[in-house]
């Protein structure tokens, strides 16, 4: 479980990448430097693709297996910088956005952050159970967030669900209340790794019949880089949750396993 949830995270970081070179900006979102910074300041777009290309090579060497611990650290500062210095002068410099925008899109970026964290503290020797402690709190406490979300909004998440499911306004509710609780289990300890693998399936699930078939057969490739991003922002939390499923169960083994 550990070993595909690395290899769908880091599918998803690659990808992060290629729509930073292929649109020379910033990954939407999740790196709202545009909000802060216009987009014809100089080395902006150079910027933007260094930051692609830091994204690729960190998504490859965790694929591949290489160099994993050195990956996971640069990721886990990438994203705590883009929290630090993108996200949170943001909110200041546009209050509108703590509405929902500010939240999905910071929280999104912490579990990322936690993510990468949990990746460090597994690969590192000796094995840093702290940091992974720390990377599975960060994203249960991240869920919850979105499960809120659900119900503020839950017109508008209804409004998201894929016309093959039954019943959209209830399936906003029940995954908004499937997010609180899964969180709260994983934040907790309560059956952590039960809840991170529904957590898997659901975020599989919006993938694999929300946003792939979006972008791939709703609209010309590239039509949109956010809903690129969403795709990928769901195969990255697909990812993470495997991630904080397979640590629980490393956990659990026997000191001589």
């Amino acid at each position: 479980m550990l070993l595909s949830g690395r290899m769908v995270f880091a599918t998803a970081m690659a990808g992060f990448g290629i729509v930073s070179l292929v649109f020379v900006d910033f990954v939407k979102q999740l790196q709202p430097v545009g909000e802060l910074v216009p987009a014809s300041t100089p080395g902006y777009g150079l910027l933007a693709i260094l930051t692609g290309v830091v994204l690729i090579a960190a998504g490859l060497a965790i694929m591949a297996n290489v160099k994993t611990y050195q990956a996971a650290i640069v990721l886990t500062v990438l994203f705590a910088v883009w929290i630090v210095f993108l996200q949170v002068p943001s909110a200041f410099l546009n209050p509108s956005l703590l509405r929902s925008p500010w939240w999905v899109r910071t929280f999104e970026t912490v579990v990322l952050a936690g993510t990468a964290l949990i990746l460090a503290g597994l690969t590192s020797q000796p094995t840093r159970k702290r940091w992974v402690r720390i990377g599975r709190l960060l994203f249960g406490v991240s869920l919850p967030v979105f499960g809120v979300l659900h119900f503020i909004y839950a017109e508008n998440v209804a409004s998201l669900v894929p016309s093959v499911y039954p019943w959209p306004l209830f399936l906003a509710y029940f995954t908004g209340a499937a997010k609180l609780a899964a969180g709260a289990a994983i934040a907790v300890g309560v059956l952590p790794r039960l809840a991170a693998i529904m957590v898997a399936i659901l975020y599989g699930a919006y993938a694999l019949t929300l946003h792939i078939p979006h972008q791939f057969m709703d609209q010309p490739v590239g039509y949109q880089p956010r809903g690129v991003t969403s795709m990928f922002v769901a195969i990255a939390f697909c990812g993470a949750a495997l991630i904080v499923a397979g640590s629980l169960a490393r956990q659990d083994q026997p000191p001589d396993a």
